[in-house]
């Protein structure tokens, strides 16, 4: 029998191995280890955010460790931050670059762009890669496809070739042979390879299944089906195969077969199937089943977000909107927290109107996620409706110094700055885009915009020649019409605009060229006539109506003017029509009527620029002064550059309040320098101030440039002011007699 001290000594030997144990548990690298393998299980079940915070403590508890790094690009790349994945592949291989998987993975990042630096980059990374592992038939496909990319054909296609002799069986490497010789329009050779791939491997469903996608692509689906039902066959439960099929299905109009494969596909176990039969019911007209679909699987998974988004969405197609805010009331109950429920319900209320309630949730959103870039881009679309350009901007600068990947929200920017006609801020915006994204449409038809902008029609011209040569996008087509127009080949840009109206019926600025090019052609009849029967084929086109009006209202022929926005207004009650009608009304000294008109604009709609201008003109055409002032300030508390308030506010406060004035007149002029307008107001602020010197030079510009009454009438008064009594009293007798109103206006003034 052991002896007291003998336990004694064992207790002790075993609260030592114990503690051992704990310290080394607690090491750098055990605690690497775990976050490792919790991460790893995570991106396995595809929860990706949680599996993302793993990988990030690892990384900070080994920060000199490739791994984490490696795994968190697994995980950006699962999420589709493509940006993010080579950022985290890129560390990795700095850390270690003896690390062949995450080199891979960067190398086939850099492979999957158009940019010819990255692809050689890509390249060089392969080769490296293949010199250590000879035999690593996914780097020599990877390496084929960037050679492909790069021109050399021959070299994709000997490599290729060469590791299908090693490796018969390898899918990969036949289908990159068969994607170089579809390139090459050898269709049968592309066939021939993977028919001889299904061969040597019959009981591959990626075979069968690459043969058949291919037969898709080929838009052969007799062909395609039997390699999908093989597919099932080996494996009655293959998702790709079952969503195949249910294509082909649904296209041939076989739509009980349809609804059965998708029944099957929902059934399967992955939950990024659940929804496809409620999904395909919708899309073939059974909307009622579907949402009942819907909110089934929604009640069995209430935590499931992308079902309820789906719901979300159904509701919102068919224009139920209370049950869409009692399904996110209901989720936001559940969770106040949920950021996805706020972000939809901003989305909610900004399509109805409501962009008060819709910032709030923004907000809310911002404080559980201050780093959303998403978020940022949501609450400059909010602004954007409420007409706070300022905030519109600065919140779309921050979503892109958050993500500079974020292509909607660059070339939201870039419409903003060439709105604001600032085209080299655009062109340099859309410059600092990722390559990957530079050769992007989007991309290319915002920068052809910017170099209109900025006058550099040569540059213009070779960018739209080269690009209508593969598409005939309407847009494109729309510069190629603009850029003629300045090159006066109206019979051309009228080609090309027609060319956009017949894909796109009710495109208002293709109808204002081809109107342009008739009135730039001296022949009225023609731009009326043909502006008539679009806007008559058109009848729900409020755009084209109120341009219908604006034409009628330029030759005078006021009473078609007003039908013509009476139907725009019928179209569209939200369009600027009222805007419109109350020009009319001034035009035919109905003054009470074009102010109620406008009120009642800006009663709904407290952000509307152009009604609180038109309404701050009116007031200061009929005496109201201090109102005019007040319109004028609000309306640069939406947009402090708008250059009209900011000149007509100088103007208006010149005599009381110089000094402000001149603050004012001085933005407008930054603005637009070379504007006769502007220019008049900023030499009647310095002469208000008594400083004639500085006044005469602005006015006389002013007056050089557009010789109206009332510039003379300023310059006689600084004439006169300045001690220059002939050419004050010449230029005075001249401007009354142009306009005995003047002396009694200024004098009120």
């Amino acid at each position: 029998m052991p002896t007291r001290k003998t336990i004694r000594c064992l207790f002790f030997a075993i609260l030592v191995i114990a503690s051992a144990s704990i310290a080394c548990n607690r090491s750098p690298q055990a605690k690497e280890a775990k976050y490792l393998a919790n991460g790893k299980l995570l991106l396995a079940k595809k929860d990706y955010a949680r599996a993302l915070l793993e990988f990030k403590n690892a990384a900070n508890v080994m920060p000199k460790d490739a791994e984490p790094y490696y795994q968190l690009g697994l995980c950006f790349l699962a999420t589709g931050d493509i940006g993010a994945a080579a950022g985290a592949f890129s560390n990795a291989t700095l850390l270690n670059p003896k690390h062949a998987a995450a080199e891979l993975k960067l190398a086939e990042l850099l492979a999957s762009t158009g940019d010819k630096g990255l692809l050689r980059q890509a390249a060089t990374r392969l080769e490296r890669i293949m010199a250590i592992s000879p035999d690593n038939a996914e780097a020599s496909d990877t390496l084929a496809l960037a050679d492909w990319k790069l021109g050399r054909t021959d070299d994709a296609m000997k490599l290729l070739e060469d590791t299908l002799k090693r490796f018969p069986s390898h899918l990969n490497t036949s289908a990159g042979v068969a994607r170089l010789k579809l390139a090459g329009n050898d269709t049968k050779g592309a066939e021939e390879v993977l028919k001889k791939a299904v061969a040597l491997a019959p009981r591959s469903i990626d075979a069968a299944l690459a043969i058949g996608q291919f037969y898709l692509a080929l838009k052969e689906p007799d062909k395609a089906e039997p390699e999908f039902q093989r597919a099932l066959r080996l494996d009655p439960k293959s998702a790709p195969a079952l969503a195949a099929l249910g294509l082909i299905q649904t296209n041939g109009k076989r739509v009980n077969e349809a609804d059965q494969t998708y029944r099957r596909l929902a059934a399967l176990p992955d939950k990024q199937y659940r929804a496809f039969h409620a999904m395909f019911l919708y899309m073939s007209g059974k909307r009622e089943p579907a949402l009942a679909e819907f909110k089934q699987l929604l009640k069995e998974d209430p935590d499931d977000r992308t079902t309820r988004t789906r719901l979300l969405a159904a509701y919102v197609d068919m224009g139920k909107t209370a049950e869409a805010q009692t399904l996110l009331a209901s989720a936001l109950k559940r969770n106040p927290k949920d950021t996805d429920a706020l972000m939809q319900r901003s989305a909610l209320n900004l399509k109805s109107g409501k962009t008060a309630e819709a910032e709030t949730d923004l907000h809310e959103v911002l404080h559980f996620q201050p780093d959303s870039a998403e978020t940022h881009f949501a609450l400059a679309n909010v602004y954007k409706a409420r007409g706070m350009r300022r905030n519109e901007r600065q919140e779309m600068n921050e979503a892109l110094r958050l993500k500079p990947g974020m292509l909607a929200a660059r070339v939201a920017l870039a419409k903003d700055f060439i709105g604001a006609n600032e085209g080299k801020a655009a062109l340099d915006l859309l410059n600092k885009a990722p390559k990957e994204q530079q050769h992007i449409l989007a991309v290319a038809i915002q920068r052809n915009w910017a170099l209109l902008a900025t006058g550099d029609t040569k540059t213009l011209e070779a960018e739209l020649n080269a690009e209508l040569k593969s598409t005939r996008y309407p847009e494109l087509l729309l510069q190629n019409a603009i850029l003629k127009m300045t090159q006066h080949d109206y019979p051309g840009a009228r080609a090309d605009a027609e060319e956009v109206l017949k894909s796109r019926p009710d495109e208002v600025r293709a109808a204002q060229l081809v109107t342009e090019s008739y009135l730039a052609q001296k022949e009225p009849a023609k731009a009326m006539e043909s502006l008539q029967q679009m806007a008559e084929s058109q009848p729900k086109s409020a755009p084209l109506h109120l341009l219908l009006g604006q034409l009628y209202a330029a030759a005078a022929d006021l009473p078609d003017a007003r039908k013509a926005y009476e139907a725009a207004k019928s179209a569209n009650p939200k369009s600027d029509a009222d805007i419109a009608l109350a020009q009319l009304d001034l035009r035919e000294n109905r003054v009470d009527s074009a102010r109620q008109r406008l009120t009642a604009v800006i009663r709904a709609n407290p952000g509307n620029v152009p009604a609180l201008l038109q309404l701050a003109a009116l007031d200061d055409g009929h005496g109201s002064r201090a109102e005019a002032i007040q319109r004028y300030r609000s309306v640069l508390d939406l947009d402090s550059s708008n250059a009209l308030a900011l000149n007509n506010l100088a103007y208006d406060l010149a005599i009381d309040k110089p000094d402000e004035a001149l603050k004012f007149a001085q933005q407008a002029a930054e603005i637009v320098p070379d504007n006769p307008t502007v220019q008049d107001t900023l030499g009647w602020v310095y002469f208000q101030k008594g400083l004639y010197g500085p006044a005469l030079n602005y006015l006389k510009t002013a007056f050089d440039r557009q010789p109206t009454p009332k510039k003379q009438f300023h310059l006689a008064m600084c004439y006169l002011k300045s001690g220059d009594q002939d050419q004050g009293l010449k230029n005075m007798q001249a401007a009354l007699q142009k306009d005995p109103d003047l002396a009694k206006e200024e004098r009120v003034r």
